[in-house]
């Protein structure tokens, strides 16, 4: 958090952190999630189509991340938890600092990989997880574009190929 905070962090990186574990999360919960599991998830989705309802953006982005929670139980590691919830915590921050996204295919894709995990499909679960990502991540970095609000991240310098034999 502090990182983000001191502008460390930039949102093309963190958006993109999030897709890559994500589909690591994914692959790993489809495996060993249980019932419990994959009960708590469709709970989520239902008490996220609530608050959307009643027009409760914090509700709504808090039971949105919740369910990455919920995935990363799914997984049976303790590692996958606390790195997902250090990178939630960091993205729900950034998430309340751009305000209400306009993120209405979030809940119909939700109900997709449901389907697909529910199954143990695990490649097309994590198709449509990175699907859903990539476009809210399009979605946010439009919207800090917009807003002026942080630096683009700097693009990572590539070494030649006899740079990285030496």
């Amino acid at each position: 958090m502090d990182m983000y905070h001191m502008g460390s962090i930039h949102p093309e990186q963190l958006t993109e952190a999030r897709i890559w574990l994500e589909s690591v999360m994914v692959r790993e919960a489809c495996k060993r999630a249980t019932p419990e599991d994959i009960a708590a998830l469709s709970a989520n989705i239902e008490q996220t189509a609530q608050a959307l309802e009643e027009g409760d953006f914090e509700a709504r982005a808090r039971r949105n991340l919740d369910f990455h929670r919920l995935l990363a139980r799914a997984t049976g590691n303790p590692i996958m938890v606390t790195v997902m919830d250090g990178l939630l915590d960091v993205l729900g921050e950034f998430v309340r600092k751009i305000g209400n996204v306009d993120n209405a295919f979030v809940l119909p894709s939700r109900r997709r990989f449901m389907k697909h995990f529910a199954a143990r499909d695990a490649e097309a679960a994590v198709a449509e997880m990175e699907a859903s990502l990539r476009r809210l991540q399009r979605g946010y970095l439009s919207r800090v574009e917009d807003r002026g609000a942080a630096p683009a991240a700097p693009k990572p310098k590539r070494r030649s190929a006899a740079a990285a034999v030496r």
